[in-house]
């Protein structure tokens, strides 16, 4: 029997940058590469391989002959594919859902193979991918195409409405995003965007192509080798919609999966654990209400929390750390929702370096401060100081991040040299709402109450996550999912790790990481998914912020990733690793506010489950 064939995938994002690549698909000419059903690499970018795999639209379907095509990108091994030490391949994605997984490993990918490399021992190739209908995989999900400018309309249009706390604001957004659903439907069925591809974007189809990729790696590392296998083609070809793995010999696949990363993780290991190798997922979505009732309900129950930690951080700090700080006065917190309050009866007026016109309202003020806790190494100090600045009259850096992340930049709005837009809020839609039950048509009363209960949990943030669910008031009417999947989310036990891998069951157990406290992926929902799955592990970080990377690096965690990858063993119930350090510690404000404003420009603030 050949030797099982391991293939690492992840839902990654947040590791440091090693490289400059802001927009830089934008430099690569996908159109240059023909899709095909065999992978086929090509130079791209610096030091980077590209490909366009083909895979089914509709995996539900045989008779359908219409296909896709993934943008694929691959970062070699520091080892070639011969010695005795290369693992394999690493897939990495960036959550979402809708975020490019080609633009993230562009900017992270020597980052994360530096993590799962052991010199000498394991080397793993980075590969990523743009999941269908999004970024550089055709069709897109576009409902704008070659009109950013009526995108960025409806969005500004939406935020001149308000928190969505305000009873009068509801029913208008509710019939703007009707009405962008109705554009969507339009421009899906003119195929103006290449073909057909809303209706096909869920998960379960998102875990699928995974397999394909899984199995046409495999294919090109036997070719290579010169070993065709056709057996494995056989096999493809026998079972379209599922994996046939009852010998056990079929390629498995490792995966880190961070925030929606972790969906598309649970949803492949729950319905392909027979292909599972090793399966890390952090910053972890509690699968069941995603997938399940109103939805997104339990995303926020440590976020309040974590904006305290904000405050007392500050006080303790002191002013030199903290600008929002007093020698005189420990009341930060207090201080700060006094100055929300006049911001609800006198807005701030404001004109950005280029003559935009900007309101400052308190609402943007919230959502500033979220964003804050997704990543607050690196943005607690900036967002202290912006604030800050603003209370004493200097409202500059507040637009400046405004401009980065709430509101759109209109001199954008034209198309340049054909290059692909960084966010097509749309493209998320497609995904979330075809994973979640169908809530289209509901009355307003049913979605008062869905403010209510999510204000309940998080009365600083609660109104504004609404937002994540509202395009699906119409999406679902319009794009009945070809492929729905609602659990069960677990696994059959693995092998210890002394045995060779069960025919259906994962070579591993999963291994769940999580924060101490993340704003929107709590550590209680790490908990909740890996009791379904039996024998998986839990690592925790003593750390702040949306999953580990850049929150919670330590040498503790960084050896536990290593050591599960090379050896498939999770700590015996929970482990704790403390971080190297504090958003409030001088050796961690390593970034800046500025390199950090350019460095997340493609993703900051606009993903709710991304990670930067």
């Amino acid at each position: 029997m050949k030797a099982t064939v391991e293939i690492a995938l992840s839902g990654l994002v947040g590791l440091a940058a090693a490289s400059n690549a802001s927009n830089a698909s934008s430099k690569f000419d996908w159109a240059t590469i023909t899709p095909s059903e065999h992978l086929e690499y090509h130079d791209c970018f610096d030091g980077f391989q590209c490909a366009r795999l083909t895979a089914p639209l509709d995996y539900r379907n045989e008779s359908d002959p219409r296909t896709i095509a993934i943008a694929m990108i691959k970062l070699p091994a520091a080892v070639p594919d011969d010695d005795a030490s290369f693992a394999g391949s690493v897939f990495t994605n960036p959550g979402g859902p809708g975020g490019s997984g080609v633009e993230f490993l562009l900017r992270n990918g020597r980052g994360l193979r530096d993590v799962l490399d052991k010199p000498g021992r394991r080397h793993y190739e980075m590969v990523s991918f743009d999941p269908r209908g999004i970024g550089s995989s055709t069709p897109i999900a576009n409902c704008f195409a070659n009109d950013r400018l009526g995108r960025d309309g409806a969005l500004l249009e939406q935020r001149g409405r308000g928190s969505l706390a305000k009873d009068e604001a509801l029913p208008y957004v509710l019939a703007l995003q009707r009405a962008i659903g109705q554009r969507c439907e339009a421009a899906d069925e003119s195929g103006v965007n290449g073909g057909q591809i809303m209706g096909f974007m869920g998960t379960p189809n998102v875990a699928r192509d995974l397999v394909q990729m899984v199995d046409k790696v495999a294919e090109l590392r036997a070719r290579e080798a010169g070993e065709r296998d056709d057996r494995l083609e056989l096999k493809r070809r026998s079972s379209p919609g599922g994996i046939d793995d009852d010998d056990g010999d079929v390629p498995r696949l490792q995966y880190i999966g961070y925030s929606y990363g972790t969906v598309l993780g649970n949803y492949f290991a729950s319905m392909f654990p027979g292909r599972v190798g090793r399966l890390m997922l952090d910053g972890v979505v509690n699968a069941d209400d995603y997938s399940g009732g109103p939805g997104w309900l339990t995303n926020l129950v440590d976020t309040d929390k974590l904006a305290d930690r904000f405050f007392i951080g500050c006080h303790l700090a002191g002013p030199k750390d903290c600008a929002l700080a007093r020698e005189d006065d420990g009341a930060v917190k207090e201080r700060f929702y006094a100055w929300l309050e006049k911001l609800d009866k006198e807005p701030i007026s404001a004109v950005s370096p280029s003559g935009a016109v900007v309101v400052i309202s308190s609402q943007d003020i919230r959502e500033l401060l979220v964003q804050a806790l997704y990543k607050p190494r690196d943005s607690f100090r900036g967002y202290a100081q912006a604030v800050d600045d603003a209370m004493r009259g200097n409202s500059s850096a507040i637009v400046e991040r405004l401009f980065f992340r709430q509101i759109p930049r209109l001199k954008d709005a034209c198309d340049v040299d054909g290059a692909p837009e960084d966010f097509i809020r749309e493209a998320g839609s497609g995904v979330l709402c075809a994973d979640g039950d169908d809530i289209s048509g509901h009355e307003l009363a049913w979605w008062k109450h869905y403010v209510r209960r999510l204000a309940a949990t998080s009365a600083f943030y609660g109104a504004y996550w609404v937002n994540v669910r509202l395009s699906c008031n119409a999406w679902d009417f319009h794009f009945k999912p070809n492929w729905v999947f609602k659990g069960p989310f677990t696994t059959p036990p693995a092998a210890s790790s002394s045995e060779k891998p069960l025919p259906g069951h994962p070579a591993a157990p999963l291994l769940f990481v999580s924060n101490r406290l993340d704003p929107v992926t709590p550590l209680a929902a790490a908990r909740a998914m890996a009791a379904q799955h039996p024998g998986a592990g839990l690592l925790i970080a003593e750390a702040l912020g949306h999953c580990t990377k850049g929150n919670g690096d330590s040498a503790c965690l960084h050896k536990h990733i290593a050591d599960y990858f090379d050896t498939g063993v999770v700590p015996d119930g929970e482990a704790r690793c403390e971080a190297d350090c504090g958003p409030w510690d001088a050796e961690c404000d390593a970034v800046g506010a500025q390199a950090m404003l350019q460095e997340s420009e493609g993703y900051y603030g606009k993903y709710p489950l991304g990670v930067f």
